[in-house]
């Protein structure tokens, strides 16, 4: 898979999770320091978001090698 598809499909992801997140008051786990709150939104977004990245570039390469896989055999 081409490294910029890859790059591209990771940022995606990241943006999407943050997204996700965006709902939950990471505030109220730290209640004393909001700017370690943001920070940890941000981790925990940038951390699953890379998760569910490789997840994607993995099946689509999976998905990608399966013709040549099913065909070798003919």
């Amino acid at each position: 898979m081409p490294p910029l598809l890859t790059l591209t499909t990771t940022i995606a992801a990241i943006y999407f999770v943050f997204y996700l997140l965006r709902p939950i008051d990471f505030g109220k786990l730290l209640p004393k320091n909001p700017l370690q709150a943001a920070v940890l939104k941000v981790v925990v977004a940038t951390s699953l978001g890379f998760l569910l990245a490789t997840a994607l570039v993995s099946l689509l390469n999976s998905a990608l090698q399966l013709p040549g896989t099913l065909l070798k055999d003919f």
